[in-house]
């Protein structure tokens, strides 16, 4: 479920609220609110980095690596994503961040 607690949309949507972090990631503005942009917790990373996944802050929330703001993502819960989620956005990092 998308739009459920076990998703990244469950905080990062702009549906009656603000989405956390500024970052709204409904399908329509996903890509622009996460690719070459900074990160409002840490705007010395980008939220993505085509081609760099070690200087992309969604790696490094969803990893929970020490120098991020907060706790590691989700907020609320267990990490939902498995470990080949995670290798899967990492390789979509590195391979540049297409727009598909």
């Amino acid at each position: 479920d998308s739009a459920g607690r076990n998703s990244c949309t469950s905080c990062h949507t702009n549906v009656g609220r603000n989405p956390a972090a500024g970052l709204n990631l409904l399908r329509d503005v996903a890509y622009d609110q996460l690719v070459n942009v900074n990160a409002t917790q840490v705007s010395s990373l980008k939220r993505v980095a085509p081609g760099n996944p070690e200087a992309s802050y969604v790696v490094h929330k969803v990893d929970g690596r020490p120098g991020i703001v907060g706790r590691r993502m989700p907020f609320n819960g267990p990490p939902f994503m498995t470990d080949g989620q995670v290798l899967i956005l990492k390789r979509w990092i590195e391979l540049g961040a297409p727009r598909n």
